[in-house]
């Protein structure tokens, strides 16, 4: 994950530059009369919102950056604690099934389907829904491995001490 990591962070970086460029020509081009207005820059800005969530979701996975409930899980023993992570862990897993496998459906289902104002195919946009869910997997499979082995807290602390910079799961 963590080559995935450095390939992804630089993307969601550039896309998240190239909405804001496209939302500042088009504001201008509405207030200034030379300048070409683009009729398509809110339809790109919300595909790219859409591709950002996206692949964001796997890197926050990655580095623990989701929503936790931690005053539950404390008040919890080991084993108990080590119980719900598994759990955890599957219920992910099963999200992430469904993702992919709706996901691939959306896709084939909508391939003739263009969108509004870029007539781009909507497959190109709904192809971030199966990513997310592999991206997703690559960090929950090794994390359901540690828990079922009982090493999730040690994991646990490392990232909380590294701050996700020096861990591999």
């Amino acid at each position: 994950m963590r080559y995935l990591e450095k390939v992804l962070k630089p993307i969601i970086a550039l896309s998240f530059l190239a909405m804001t460029l496209v939302t500042l020509v088009s504001t201008l081009g509405r207030m200034v009369p030379f300048m070409p207005s683009l009729y398509w820059s809110g339809e790109l800005t919300r595909y790219l919102n859409f591709w950002i969530t996206c692949l964001g979701i796997g890197v926050a996975l990655y580095h623990g950056s989701h929503f936790t409930i931690g005053l539950v899980s404390e008040a919890l023993s080991k084993r108990a604690r080590l119980a719900c992570e598994v759990v955890w862990q599957l219920a992910m897993l099963v999200l992430e099934s469904v993702l992919i496998f709706y996901g691939m459906r959306l896709i084939l289902t909508n391939f003739d389907q263009l969108s509004a104002a870029m007539e781009l195919p909507m497959s190109y946009v709904y192809i971030a829904i199966p990513l997310c869910g592999l991206l997703m997997m690559v960090v929950t499979l090794p994390a359901l491995l540690r828990a079922l082995r009982g090493e999730d807290e040690a994991w646990r602390r490392e990232a909380e001490t590294s701050n996700g910079e020096g861990f591999t799961p």
